[in-house]
């Protein structure tokens, strides 16, 4: 059978309930521990005070992929309706429009990695060593 404690009880030494959160519980308090972020549509990560996990370089590698493919998917949503796929398969010169395209979606792309190196940088906390 369950039971519940009275609201006359106190909690144990060092129990986790308080009625009103201290400054110290906030700062260290929950927050998430990631190995990848996940991302709001704009970029930024979606997490509360994150926290990043586990090797260093495969955080890196993991963020910068993951921002430059969001970057680039954005890039083609704000030229909705252009494609860079040759017509024939074949050999042509490029369209200016469609090479426009290209140099913004790299450009974006290399933002976006160093963006994530940033993030990573600032969040990483290692291997638990």
């Amino acid at each position: 059978m369950a039971t519940s404690k009275k609201d006359d009880e106190a909690p144990a030494a060092g129990g986790a309930l308080q009625n009103e959160p201290t400054p110290a519980a906030a700062e260290h308090g929950d927050h998430d521990r990631i190995v990848m972020a996940s991302r709001r549509a704009d970029g930024s990560m979606d997490q509360f005070r994150p926290e990043f996990i586990g090797d260093k370089d495969v955080a890196v590698a993991a963020a910068q992929q993951q921002l430059a493919v969001q970057a680039t998917s954005a890039v083609d949503t704000a030229a909705r309706g252009v494609s860079s796929a040759p017509a024939g398969g074949g050999e042509s010169t490029p369209d200016p429009d469609v090479q426009a395209l290209k140099d913004a979606q790299e450009e974006a792309a290399k933002k976006a990695r160093a963006q994530a190196e940033a993030e990573v940088e600032q969040h990483h906390q290692g291997l638990g060593d």
